[in-house]
């Protein structure tokens, strides 16, 4: 029986056990940033018993080898490989780096300015700590203590060399060793610290030291100090730099690692705080971040290489700070952000290549790792709704050889555990970016060949990143993006501010030479680009397998010159496995006399030609000319609309009639001769004009260094009861038997109705009659004995106009001799209509009503 003294001992020791529990749980044994110490064996055994991760760990080591060689060798000589400023060196003292900054005229520059060495001593410490987080892993993974030595060496003279610098009282963008570009040094430099500090603190504790260069000999690493600096470059996070941008997501990583180096738990978690919700003035938490991606689906507002970044960090940080503290449940609680990781995934052309829109490149993919961030949050969270959907993308993903080569932070992550009932991965025909304003359209061959594919979008909208496009659009065929938008080059550049971020960069419609962006960031704000109608809508089933439509409107009210009401319908419609072409019909027109509308298209290519003999141009080097000296004032004040960049300007006389012609592509790596072929609807007062515009970044050899052959038809007046009707047609120089022979526009009351399209593919004949109108307009052609009532149709005949199949985008009813299709109510129904077999196939809405009169 306990005497109450030992009673009382006892319920010390218990209390002792319990507050040993607890606080073994909030402080675990380190490492514990990218990788728990309790992972070491799993990892080992995947190593040993899965190919791609020997290769990783193999190449992790024989790349850095020879880098710790040296440093075992002589120490002294490869930590002097580091910037460090000798001659600035106070008496006893580590010098310091020398500092990466650039003052031009008083002002102030940032890294993207710098000198030719101070970006070389920039990049050299970079790839130092590089080695050390390397060696940390090596020693991690190997338990060798000649990583650990290494890793050590380097942190400590990086400490020591800090500290004698001054933190930059710039609390814009001011930093440590770049006093200018703080919001790089924290990604350059900061983050990196803490991981080199994670992985070697095992090897401090049983009794590694550090080599001091001022003493060459061994020393206890300064733990005190390198605290200091943990704190430091947090702070730099949360009380320097700018909110309301990607900029806090893009520093987070920063603070949450400097946060959990931090060895005090009352520190660690106060400044853990400043990631999950605490604001400040230079700083967003998660919680506003996450935000951002109100519903599921939702993306980064910004363009492309930009939207994925902020997911991409958030995604990576969620985890780790979910594995240190997991009743946080942050992948739970912010999934939105996580389902946003794949926006790239689907935002590919059949090559692969993704849409462009603002500043966005041409080729980049989603982060598998980020996938396999996000997998784990679901096994974390205990959420099946988030292992559901990206099990299937990474098994995809490892299928196909994506994600063959996986980075060593994979290889540190806990097992996949993928499975082959994983469902399949399948793009939808249409989808849309919200805040860029986008539509687009796909229709992938069944011959499964990328050359034969067809992809098509329309959009605008204002966004950082983004540029004053109006209602632009992008065609793709014969395995490339055929009629681009400029794309970007490098910042700040001439041809970047007046050409590729404004309107005559973009196939567009330029109204009376005054088309611009104004007001938000930089500039260059646009109204957005809406949805009128759609077939089929985002991520829906499609009725038809060959046809798919949007319709949609733009205000062009910026500046003073344009005040414009535009309205634009882009379709896709496929002809064969091997043809198809899209329909654009623009119409604009603005509330200001004397207007007339440009209507601008960009084609790679080598040439534009134009096969009617009618057309007679002349040169017409003044055309675009009005703007080019004006006041330009960089991120703030344009040469708009930037058309001034055009060259070998060529314009017809005013010319009537229908336009034929063709862009030709001569020189692609595979040989093979490629057309975009043109049909333009005739109309009063319009004139033509070809033009070499600049040319167009990240396009296919050879055409990368070409000009961009760009089409411009101008409207004298208003382009909305006639508006510019122009079909497009991908077609490889070999096929030219094949597709369209004939376009003849269609027109009731004298107004623009429509096309009569004859092609000839896969050996016969046929004749498509694609209508275009108001919704509650009717189309009649008592020729063919046909009606319809509605936005937009497509109907196929044969040569003896039997109707072989009819699509309604968007109508009320359909009548074509003995065929009748209504809506029930009257509302806008969505059909497709096979007639070629006896027995005729129906795909659509079920409000639908089909009636055979005989």
């Amino acid at each position: 029986m306990l005497k109450s003294g030992d009673f009382f001992n006892f319920f010390l020791l218990l209390l002792g056990f319990f507050f040993c529990l607890i606080i073994g749980a909030q402080n675990p044994e380190r490492p514990f940033i990218l990788v728990k110490i309790e992972d070491r064996p799993a990892i080992l055994q995947k190593i040993k018993t899965e190919p791609w991760a020997k290769k990783a760990y193999n190449d992790l080591i024989s790349e850095l080898e020879p880098k710790v060689r040296k440093h075992e060798e002589d120490p002294e000589k490869f930590l002097n490989g580091l910037p460090l400023d000798w001659k600035s060196r106070k008496r006893k003292e580590m010098p310091p780096f020398f500092k990466t900054y650039h003052v031009d005229n008083g002002k102030q520059k940032n890294l993207d300015n710098v000198t030719d060495t101070e970006f070389k001593n920039a990049e050299t410490l970079k790839k130092y700590l590089n080695i050390g987080i390397h060696s940390g892993v090596a020693y991690f993974l190997t338990g060798e203590d000649k990583y650990a030595q290494c890793a050590t060496d380097i942190l400590n003279v990086y400490v020591n060399a800090v500290l004698q610098s001054e933190l930059s009282e710039w609390h814009q963008r001011g930093g440590w060793l770049y006093p200018y570009d703080g919001f790089r040094e924290v990604r350059d430099l900061g983050e990196k610290l803490p991981v080199i500090y994670d992985f070697i603190v095992s090897f401090l504790k049983d009794g590694g030291q550090a080599y001091d260069l001022i003493k060459r000999t061994k020393v206890d690493f300064p733990v005190d100090k390198a605290q200091e600096v943990f704190r430091t470059y947090a702070d730099i996070s949360i009380n320097y730099g700018q909110i309301n941008s990607n900029h806090p997501a893009l520093e987070a990583t920063n603070l949450v690692y400097n946060a959990l180096a931090m060895e005090n738990l009352k520190e660690r978690d106060s400044l853990l705080a400043y990631f999950l919700e605490k604001k400040t003035p230079h700083q967003d938490p998660l919680e506003v971040m996450a935000g951002i991606y109100k519903n599921e689906g939702d993306i980064w507002p910004e363009s492309s290489q930009y939207l994925n970044a902020v997911s991409n960090i958030l995604t990576e940080l969620m985890f780790v700070v979910d594995r240190y503290k997991p009743e946080l449940n942050l992948g739970k609680k912010y999934s939105n952000v996580l389902y946003s990781l794949p926006k790239l995934d689907y935002l590919v052309y059949p090559n692969n290549e993704i849409i462009r829109w603002g500043d966005g490149k041409r080729n980049g993919s989603p982060s598998y790792l980020c996938y396999e961030f996000a997998f784990q949050l679901g096994k974390l969270n205990n959420d099946p709704r988030i292992i559901n959907k990206f099990g299937p993308l990474l098994f995809r993903a490892i299928e196909s050889g994506d994600y063959e080569s996986r980075s060593v932070q994979s290889l540190l992550l806990p097992n996949l555990e993928l499975t082959e009932e994983m469902a399949a991965f399948e793009l939808p025909t249409t989808d849309k970016v919200e805040h860029a304003g986008i539509f687009l359209q796909r229709n992938l061959s069944s011959t499964e060949d990328p050359n034969y594919g067809l992809m098509c979008f329309v959009g605008g909208a204002h966004m950082v990143h983004g540029h004053a496009e109006g209602m632009n659009i992008e065609l793709y065929g014969l395995g490339e993006v055929l009629g681009v938008d400029n794309g970007r080059g490098k910042y700040q550049q001439d041809i970047h501010e007046n050409y590729s971020r404004i309107f005559a960069a973009h196939n567009t419609i330029i109204v009376n030479g005054s088309s611009q962006g104004q007001g938000g960031w930089v500039g260059l704000a646009i109204n957005k680009v809406g949805l009128i109608a759609m077939e089929p809508n985002p991520s829906e089933p499609a009725v038809s397998p060959n046809h798919s439509f949007t319709r949609t409107s733009f205000l062009d009210d910026k500046g003073d010159g344009a005040e414009a009401t535009q309205e634009r319908t882009l379709a896709l419609i496929r002809t064969s496995p091997k043809t198809g072409y899209y329909v654009d019909i623009f119409r604009s027109k603005s509330k200001l006399p004397n207007e007339y509308h440009d209507y601008l298209y960009h084609n790679i290519g080598d040439t534009l030609v134009f096969e009617d003999s009618g057309l007679k141009f002349h040169s017409d080097k003044l055309r675009f000319m009005a703007n080019a000296k004006k006041i330009w004032k960089q991120n703030g004040r344009y040469r708009n609309p930037g058309w001034h960049f055009f060259k070998n300007v060529k314009t017809s006389q005013v010319y009537n009639s229908d336009v034929q012609a063709k862009f030709i592509l001569n020189h692609l790596y595979d040989g093979k001769k490629r057309y975009m072929n043109v049909f333009i609807l005739g109309n009063q007062n319009r004139e033509y004009t070809a033009v070499q515009a600049p040319k167009t970044f990240d396009a296919p050899e050879p055409y990368e260094e070409k000009s961009t052959p760009t089409l411009v038809i101008r409207q004298n007046g208003e382009a909305w009861k006639q508006p510019f009707g122009v079909i497009y047609e991908p077609q490889f120089a070999s096929d030219a038997d094949q597709g369209i022979q004939a376009v003849v526009g269609l027109k009731q009351d004298n107004q623009f109705k429509g096309f009569m399209v004859q092609s000839h593919v896969e050996g016969q004949t046929i004749i498509q009659y694609i209508i275009s109108q108001e919704p509650e307009s009717v189309y009649r052609n008592d020729a063919l004995d046909f009606v319809f009532k509605g936005a937009f149709a497509v109907l196929t005949c044969d040569t003896e106009n039997k109707l072989q199949n009819v699509y309604i985008g968007k109508g009320s009813e359909l009548t074509f001799e003995n065929l009748k299709i209504t809506s029930k109510d009257q509302k806008p129904i969505s059909i497709y209509m096979d007639l070629s077999n006896d027995k005729p196939e129906v795909n659509g809405t079920k409000n639908a009503v089909v009636l055979f009169n005989n």
